[in-house]
């Protein structure tokens, strides 16, 4: 079963649901669930380097720290393997739970084949798997936030514009849709999506040499989509640097820098993820699965279209959601 929830909704209604979790709902149940004040859950994060994984991490630790369940939270550093050393280790630790955001979905399978031998359930906040065993899975409605923002460039540039992204790698479920969804955006007016470069490390250093690259290849671009925040101030660098006032970036993701960016002008506009709220869900999950309640397979949360004409309408929005880490 498949959940999809607005994000205002889920701003208004579902953060006080949630910070009530802690103080009415006993940890454990009367029907055998685990006690789950003294579990302990791992959470096996991509990247703290990326200011989004810093956001879900505190959305996962501050919710589990609610019903005193203790986290701890592994760096994978960007890299399948360091990850699955991680899982191995916070297994032979015997850790009650974990919450996995993969470093792709091909290598997930693995940490879930390993943690299912073990009896250890599983929560996968974000990215996905190709194929696997797990409690929950939450996600953002990647294809529709990669749709909204292509069709919002498509409003502001002639048909028959050459376009180009910057996409996450095309081994994870995210980047792939959210790639299909902005050439769905873009072909509302006509836009031909010329090329794109696949990231690794997701960082402003790849924005940036990835941006040079695409301009340079296609003298006539109109605009540039960046899958994440960080490279997409790398591309506005590059774009800068080079005196090409004349191309859009259009981000996915938000950090306050990207905030800063869309009231500038630098950046056109952005589909902001609610990663906090993610975080806040994917431990959730645990602690439900653990006092032995039943726990929905899928929940999909939408995405915010943030532009410079609704940014100071939706900015509280974006802190609670998004943009808290400590």
């Amino acid at each position: 079963m498949k959940k999809t929830f607005a994000l205002l909704l889920c701003a208004v209604m579902m953060l006080g649901l949630l910070a009530g979790c802690g103080g009415d709902k006993p940890a454990a149940e009367e029907d055998g669930g685990e006690d789950a004040a003294a579990a302990k859950v791992a959470y096996l994060t991509p990247s703290l380097d990326v200011p989004f994984w810093r956001y879900v991490r505190h959305g996962v630790e501050d919710e589990l720290s609610k019903s005193g369940i203790e986290c701890v939270t592994y760096d994978s550093k960007d890299d399948a393997n360091t990850q699955m050393s991680n899982a191995q280790d916070a297994i032979t630790k015997q850790v009650d739970a974990i919450v996995i955001s993969p470093t792709d979905s091909a290598s997930c399978v693995s940490v879930l084949s390993l943690a299912e031998e073990a009896g250890v359930p599983v929560v996968i906040c974000d990215i996905g798997s190709d194929s696997g065993e797990y409690v929950s899975f939450i996600s953002t409605d990647n294809l529709a936030g990669g749709k909204a923002i292509g069709e919002y460039i498509a409003s502001l540039l002639e048909p028959g514009t050459e376009v180009a992204q910057i996409t996450l790698n095309q081994a994870r479920i995210n980047g792939v849709l959210r790639k299909d969804g902005f050439d769905e955006g873009i072909a509302t007016n006509g836009l031909v999506d010329v090329d794109f470069k696949q990231m690794e490390k997701v960082n402003r250093s790849e924005g940036e040499t990835f941006a040079q690259d695409l301009i340079t290849a296609h003298p006539n671009l109109g605009a540039i989509f960046c899958h994440s925040e960080d490279p997409s101030m790398g591309a506005v660098s590059a774009l800068e640097a080079a005196g090409r006032t004349d191309v859009l970036v259009a981000a996915f993701d938000c950090s306050p820098e990207i905030v800063e960016a869309i009231r500038s002008g630098q950046i056109a506009g952005t589909s902001a993820q609610q990663p906090v709220l993610m975080g806040r869900y994917a431990a959730q999950a645990v602690v439900d699965h653990l006092a032995g309640e039943e726990v929905e397979k899928e929940i999909t949360l939408d995405t915010l279209l943030v532009t410079k004409d609704n940014i100071d309408e939706v900015y509280d929005t974006l802190v609670e959601v998004a943009l808290t880490e400590e």
